[in-house]
């Protein structure tokens, strides 16, 4: 398959064919849901409730990778962690129509956490804690292992060069880096990865650990009390500050957030108070990263529509602004 643009074959015919070719029954109901990454759907059933159907986007992930992920889900819905994990059909979660892989998953009705709320934040790091607590026994082989500097350098490369990270493709001059912003953002850059460097030398975890890898309020789900973890996409090898990090919201109490979650955390599982001072470290590379991966999925219809205003001079402005930000508050949570 090519990264030109497969899922450009994935029309309501084909989607319910692949639904269907599990031997469920569909009422030919589809609902697209929120999804730039793969493709998401709402399925409905014949005389049941509907599923999810996720359509994996092609050559992002391997077949190993992806079964490592299902492994992972299973394992924690096994011990009865409150995660969404793929339905079986004859022993397997992972599916195949016509060579795109798919999987099903069954659906989950609630609320996502509400921001600042210190009640929830616990809860959420009960959740994660309890997560990471079920993942102890696991071991990735074919996930990614984090690497902050690599990927900060990774990303800020194709920005500056103007070439995504799909087979050094170049980009159009409309999407680039205008040329006279460029020295301005190998500068800021530059002042980040040096702080981030200081910071990781200081203190690195010895090993790191399956974790989720992208635990933003939207893969929470509140649904009848409890809190569920969704879309194991990203899960990697990595520290638990990754997945606690992302709960803090800009206000006036960042401490008392990150206090309220690391206590839920620590009902389940020890936390490494010195991973705190790596979140600085972690959204630096999030904000770089972020703009690499609009650059990286331009060839795909749904980031046009979606982010159509992306690449234009106002755009990379606000983006150097953002980098600015991260330096100026940098040490301002976990100190």
């Amino acid at each position: 398959m090519t990264a030109t643009h497969s899922f450009s074959t994935l029309v309501p015919d084909v989607i319910l064919d692949a639904v269907e070719s599990t031997g469920l029954w569909s009422d030919s109901r589809i609902y697209p849901l929120n999804s730039y990454e793969n493709r998401v759907y709402q399925i409905g059933i014949e005389d049941s409730t509907p599923v999810i159907a996720k359509f994996y986007r092609p050559e992002r992930w391997s077949e190993a990778q992806i079964r490592e992920e299902h492994h992972a889900l299973l394992a924690l819905k096994a011990k009865g962690i409150p995660v969404v994990a793929p339905l079986e059909f004859k022993g397997d979660s992972l599916l195949n129509h016509n060579g795109m892989y798919f999987c099903l998953y069954p659906r989950l009705v609630g609320q996502h956490p509400e921001a600042d709320n210190l009640d929830q934040l616990y809860q959420l790091g009960e959740l994660i804690g309890q997560v990471h607590q079920g993942l102890s026994e696991t071991h990735f082989e074919e996930r990614l292992r984090v690497s902050p500097l690599k990927q900060m350098d990774t990303a800020a490369n194709q920005i500056l060069t103007g070439s995504t990270l799909l087979g050094n493709t170049e980009l159009p001059k409309a999407l680039q880096l205008p040329e006279k912003l460029k020295p301005l953002y190998k500068k800021q850059v530059a002042t980040l990865r040096t702080l981030s460097e200081t910071r990781i030398n200081a203190y690195w975890p010895a090993q790191l650990r399956p974790i989720h890898g992208d635990s933003h309020r939207s893969n929470l789900m509140l649904h009848n009390g409890q809190f569920h973890l969704l879309d194991f996409d990203d899960c990697q090898s990595g520290i638990a500050v990754q997945d606690l990090w992302l709960h803090i919201t800009q206000t006036e109490n960042p401490r008392q957030q990150l206090s309220e979650i690391i206590e839920g955390y620590e009902t389940y599982q020890a936390f490494d108070t010195r991973e705190l001072d790596l979140i600085d470290v972690f959204k630096s590379v999030r904000v770089i990263s972020y703009a690499a991966w609009l650059q990286s999925r331009w060839h795909d219809p749904a980031f046009v529509k979606a982010f159509g205003w992306f690449g234009s001079e106002d755009y990379w402005i606000n983006h150097l602004n953002e980098l600015k930000s991260c330096e100026l508050e940098w040490g301002n949570i976990s100190r």
